[in-house]
């Protein structure tokens, strides 16, 4: 009589997570889908070992990791990178607990846009509280940016730029979303960032000296156009960032820069008086994807204000 295979043994450090009325299985769950339940743990949801190992290095607490493994494996072999790295050696990542499911219940907890792979890795990190560097002399605002994915690109856009901090104000999406975390690459979880409301905006920046720009479209209608560049002329295609709205400003390039970019869709609400930028565009585009818009403006802002130290 055939005797059955051997198969391989987790570590008992592991436990396994076999369905969604689990209390783990729950709260991972509750994590991705729910802000309020981000908010009240003071935690979310990781994949991928790169990302928790960055957020490692960065002294963020873990308090779980999970791998993805099937079932009854038959040997270590069965188990690829990145889920047997960490069977091996779990010291690598200090948490609390540690997990382990199979691919059917990760695409569960991770949801199927994450496309987990059948040897996944995510875990459960805790939030760090931040605050606004007293130093900073250019912020992002971000002002009902409802797209996760847009407030993922320019967080990640912002921080390679050099816009490490900034403002969301009511409307805006989650910072913790789960596809704002992806796309930023992680990034929101470093970002500093502060909640305020549109109607305490304006009073928040001037307290910290910064001078609120709206990203808008350009209006026929703008009649102080102004462009840094004296040999600009007038704003066609390539000529760089034009300013209008000064009324009784003076027409000059703030030195200390809060951009505010909106959705397309939306518009910046309840911000009429401030000053604003456009980028020239081509006959018959009505305007562009906020991510592109505000990646172009913050890169062409730096060159600028490099220009004029």
């Amino acid at each position: 009589m055939a005797t059955k295979p051997a198969l391989y043994q987790f570590p008992k450090l592991f436990r396994r997570l076999t369905n969604q009325k689990q209390h783990a299985t729950k709260h991972f769950i509750d994590l991705r889908e729910k802000k309020s339940h981000r908010l009240e743990s003071g935690s979310v949801i990781i994949q991928g070992l790169k990302m928790l190992r960055e957020l490692r290095d960065d002294q963020f607490k873990m308090r779980s990791i999970v791998v993805t493994a099937e079932k009854e494996p038959h040997s270590e072999s069965d188990i690829k990178h990145p889920a047997i790295d960490v069977l091996r050696n779990p010291d690598a990542f200090p948490a609390k607990s540690y997990y382990v499911c199979d691919v059917d219940l990760t695409r569960r907890i991770l949801g199927t846009a994450s496309r987990p792979n059948r040897h996944e890795i995510f875990g459960e990190v805790e939030l760090k509280h931040h605050t606004i560097p007293k130093d900073i002399d250019r912020m992002l605002i971000f002002n009902h940016v409802n797209d996760p994915g847009n407030l993922g690109n320019l967080v990640r856009t912002g921080c390679a730029l050099g816009w490490n901090a900034g403002l969301i104000t009511t409307g805006t999406c989650d910072m913790y979303n789960d596809k704002t975390v992806r796309a930023s690459r992680g990034m929101t979880m470093r970002w500093p960032h502060k909640l305020v409301p549109i109607p305490e905006l304006i009073d928040y920046l001037k307290a910290h000296n910064m001078v609120p720009v709206v990203a808008d479209m350009l209006r026929s209608s703008a009649s102080d156009l102004w462009s840094p560049n004296p040999h600009a002329g007038k704003p066609t295609l390539g000529s760089g960032l034009w300013f209008w709205n000064f009324k009784d400003k003076p027409r000059e390039l703030p030195r200390r820069p809060a951009l505010i970019l909106s959705s397309e869709h939306n518009g910046v609400q309840g911000l009429d008086d401030e000053l604003r930028v456009s980028i020239p565009m081509a006959t018959g585009v009505e305007s562009l994807n906020v991510s592109v818009a505000g990646s172009l403006i913050m890169q062409e802002y730096n060159r600028l204000l490099l220009e004029q130290q």
